[in-house]
């Protein structure tokens, strides 16, 4: 197991106070104070030797993948970014949907499910290469992904961006950092007024590490100085944070990264896992697809200048009790 200093910030009044690093009582997307912490039911720390199994794959990518996010609702959806530009958009069976999008993004978070003038749309935040924050729209009506400004009001180069449902009114939560300072977070929430989208700025989040990603967790808001991608694993009591490194594989912790344990991942009969994923995303419930324990997504180098995303099913983790 491997310590990882992560900051963490509450985004509702639950918060475990006794884990040795600096909380900050942030009450993100939420206009009511923050109450005092009560205490939180703990997942059970993970076994070493877990070994989930990749289960499916797209077929081959068009180039290096630079970021993936999920989606869920009844119409889930896998978007990728590529490293020298693009974006295409997955069904939960690896197909591809509508036409590829040639935007040039460094970054993509996990998308929500929204109404907008009657139609339901699926929206993903995302940064495009001279650092600005957009959103990105696909649904009815729509044969590629729709880039649309977000009024964050920031003029800085937004270097990375997480996001997290919200179960007040709005439709995501969202937070970001700078390359002017990468030690703080802005957080905020992304509403929909009058068919316009709209920013409800929270509270900055500041830390005393440079940022490389970030997550929401069912609860908390975490960064990290080290992982290149982090994601909350949740599921009925099992609620986790899965992060990868540069040229190391999946871990997975359930103390918000005080204690990291390395997940092996099962390659199928037809499907390789990349053994140093360059990107990866998670959501612990997936309504379409045939995940009944929800879906870790690994992009990566699969063969010889090949790259895919593997579907990798983590039931050991989320479904351990009915196992």
């Amino acid at each position: 197991m491997q310590f990882k200093r992560w900051r963490l910030s509450a985004t509702s009044p639950v918060v475990n106070a006794g884990l040795g690093l600096a909380l900050l009582f942030t009450a993100v997307g939420c206009s009511k104070e923050a109450e005092a912490p009560e205490e939180q039911v703990e997942s059970p720390q993970i076994a070493t030797g877990v070994e989930l199994p990749a289960v499916w794959a797209t077929r081959p990518l068009e180039g290096k993948v630079s970021a993936v996010a999920l989606s869920g609702g009844l119409g889930g959806l896998l978007a990728i970014a590529y490293e020298r530009g693009g974006l295409q958009l997955f069904n939960m069976n690896g197909e591809i949907l509508g036409e590829p999008a040639n935007f040039r993004l460094t970054d993509i978070a996990s998308g929500q499910s929204a109404t907008l003038g009657g139609s339901t749309v699926t929206i993903f935040p995302g940064i495009t290469r001279e650092g600005q924050l957009k959103a990105y729209l696909y649904g009815e009506g729509l044969l590629a992904p729709a880039q649309v400004d977000l009024p964050v009001p920031d003029t800085s180069f937004i270097e990375g961006v997480c996001s997290g449902p919200i179960s007040t009114d709005g439709i995501m939560r969202l937070a970001y950092w700078t390359s002017t300072n990468d030690r703080i977070l802005q957080t905020g929430v992304v509403r929909e007024e009058n068919g316009e989208f709209s920013w409800d700025a929270g509270e900055s989040t500041f830390t005393d590490f440079g940022i490389t990603s970030c997550a929401y967790t069912s609860d908390t808001l975490v960064a990290s100085p080290r992982a290149t991608s982090a994601a909350s694993l949740a599921r009925g009591d099992f609620d986790a944070l899965l992060s990868i490194e540069d040229g190391a594989g999946l871990q997975v912790s359930t103390d918000f990264g005080m204690t990291n344990t390395e997940i092996s991942v099962r390659d199928g009969i037809t499907v390789t896992a990349p053994d140093a994923p360059d990107a990866m995303a998670a959501m612990g419930t997936m309504m379409t697809g045939g995940y009944p324990g929800g879906v870790i997504v690994l992009a990566g180098e699969t063969g010889p200048n090949q790259h895919q995303a593997v579907f990798v099913d983590p039931s050991l983790l989320t479904l351990e009790d009915d196992q």
